[in-house]
């Protein structure tokens, strides 16, 4: 305890001495020129665009480009161009599949893609529809037409009215009209 009394006085007075000689004009001059103003600079936040240039280097050349640049080289020197047959006449008929010209293109068309037939019936099926709604239009735009030649009314809009609800406004309004309150007849 001796011991580190005798250093803390040992340091305190060597303190005030270097110190002491030091006005607070001083201090603050040389705050000002050792203190590393030019290493650290003020400069706006560049977290966002880092991180921005991050995800996109990422997912456009991690997971997208690169891999399926390695998987076109590997099938164009593993399999190379599919070559020109003749339809065979004997056995079954191929699959719409394997018209493609590279594997990977037959790979796609078999297990995601659709057969030229269908797409065929897909095309009739949405011109039929649409032939169908052209011909709804026409006449509804006929029965528009007709309506302000003739100063018609819209009668295919006409809905049948319940009894149901009849019998029950016929029951409110009874209701409504025999409920009145009665003044004067207090009990005494």
């Amino acid at each position: 305890m001796v011991v580190a009394s005798k250093c803390l006085q040992t340091v305190s007075s060597l303190g005030r001495f270097s110190l002491g000689k030091l006005t607070p004009a001083r201090l603050h001059e040389i705050a000002i020129r050792h203190g590393h103003a030019h290493v650290f600079r003020k400069r706006p936040g560049q977290m966002i665009v880092n991180r921005i240039k991050d995800v996109c280097h990422f997912y456009f050349i991690g997971i997208g480009v690169l891999p399926v640049f390695l998987c076109m080289a590997y099938n164009h020197i593993v399999y190379g161009a599919c070559e020109l047959q003749e339809y065979p006449t004997e056995g079954p008929p191929p699959h719409y599949w394997q018209f493609e010209r590279t594997p990977v293109r037959q790979w796609w068309a078999r297990n995601f893609g659709i057969s030229d037939i269908e797409h065929h019936e897909r095309n009739l099926a949405y011109f039929a529809k649409q032939g169908m709604l052209q011909r709804w239009r026409q006449v509804e735009q006929r029965v528009r037409h007709l309506e302000g030649e003739r100063w018609d009314y819209q009668a295919w809009n006409y809905q049948p009215v319940s009894a149901t609800w009849i019998d029950y406004g016929r029951w409110h309004a009874l209701r409504l009209r025999d409920q009145y309150e009665e003044h004067g007849h207090y009990a005494y």
